[in-house]
């Protein structure tokens, strides 16, 4: 038996949480969406995610406020920021703030599957070595 991988979207955009859910549900994956940061961290406190990937802009609270929240309540999720906007100013901040790396929208399927194994692969390293 398969183990089950939860992965978590945070974005404000409907059709870009629809569109990351389906590529991610058809490869296999379980998808909890979540449309602003709040149910976002509201999720994290009832499901375990080794993925979460997270809209840099939104309304309310954006996406590093959002990141660093749910960091404190599961500090093993691998987070990917996601911008629309200048990627490269973005993936520098993102990175200095502990997120695995930030990726710009819209984004190529194929390479956003192999950017989610490569998340779980490092989280499955540390978890060995502690």
């Amino acid at each position: 038996m398969h183990e089950i991988i939860n992965i978590l979207i945070i974005d404000d955009e409907r059709g870009m949480r629809m569109a990351l859910a389906g590529i991610l549900e058809y490869s296999g994956y379980h998808v909890v969406i979540a449309e602003d940061g709040y149910k976002g961290i509201e999720a994290a406190k009832k499901t375990d995610f080794k993925v979460a990937f997270i809209d840099v802009r939104m309304p309310g609270i954006d996406g590093f406020d959002t990141h660093k929240e749910l960091k404190k309540i599961s500090p093993d999720t691998n987070v990917i920021m996601m911008t629309g906007l200048d990627v490269e100013y973005y993936l520098d901040k993102a990175i200095s703030q502990g997120a695995f790396t930030c990726i710009s929208k819209p984004f190529d399927g194929a390479e956003l599957l192999r950017l989610v194994v490569r998340a779980i692969g490092k989280q499955e390293k540390e978890n060995e070595q502690s």
